[in-house]
């Protein structure tokens, strides 16, 4: 069961972005933090959003609100970042993480390619989500993206399933929304479609009643209208046995 929730009877898809939390290897005390929070805020272009270049600055699940491409309504969750050895006065934090986690219609999973460790922070995360027993088609349309590619020359994803991004200076993100819409179509089992439509008869409201319209654009001559439409396989099944070209 996923944490699609509705906008005005238009489906809202729920993006959860985990990432490995904990301190740098590295002399500096200082936190290496992989970006999750700024990611968020370049997505949803939320200046509210503050990230802090804290260990534990996410200590609360938080919701923040953005469009995909084609006008797709999601809701990205900004988590607590896993841990191997979680202090005690966050194991409440960690288990609603997790809760959201297993709720998600995606899992985008944010590293810091730049951090000495990768590829260990990457080999816990994905440890501790195949212990939560998720669902596979979950686990399998994750997305990864390798954040802070500016700091490491030459970076270049391996997989079908990661995209380079620098959230802080902007690069990368056009693909990664792009590959976000993807995702979430796929896993939710829809499509993005422009279908013509008859203005006298039903199939408008139809549409308005059974899929997500986004964009009616008008031909009064023609007396039809190109209707832009985000809409399951079986409803758009039901839409050409209702009305047949």
């Amino acid at each position: 069961m996923s944490l699609t929730r509705t906008n005005n009877g238009h489906p809202v898809y729920t993006i959860t972005l985990i990432c490995k939390g904990g301190l740098s290897c590295t002399v500096s005390p200082v936190t290496r933090l992989p970006g999750k929070t700024t990611l968020i805020k370049a997505l949803t272009d939320d200046d509210a959003v503050q990230p802090r270049d804290q260990l534990f600055a996410t200590l609360d699940i938080t919701a923040h609100a953005g469009w995909l491409p084609s006008r797709m309504a999601v809701i990205y969750m900004d988590t607590i970042g896993f841990l191997s050895q979680l202090p005690h006065s966050l194991i409440e934090s960690f288990s609603a993480t997790l809760e959201d986690v297993a709720h998600s219609d995606l899992i985008v999973h944010v590293r810091d390619v730049s951090h000495p460790e990768t590829e260990l922070q990457k080999a816990s995360v994905l440890s501790t989500l195949r212990g939560l027993h998720l669902p596979a088609p979950l686990l399998d349309s994750m997305l990864e993206v390798h954040n802070k590619v500016d700091l490491v020359p030459g970076c270049s994803p391996a997989g079908p399933q990661a995209v380079a991004v620098s959230a802080l200076l902007g690069h990368g993100l056009p693909e990664l929304r792009a590959r976000l819409e993807d995702a979430v179509l796929r896993a939710t089992g829809r499509q993005v479609l422009t279908l013509r439509v008859r203005l006298a008869g039903t199939q408008l409201s139809w549409l308005h009643r059974e899929a997500t319209v986004q964009e009616v654009d008008v031909i009064p001559e023609a007396g039809v209208a190109d209707v832009r439409v985000v809409i399951s396989s079986s409803a758009y099944g039901k839409f050409r046995k209702l009305f047949p070209e």
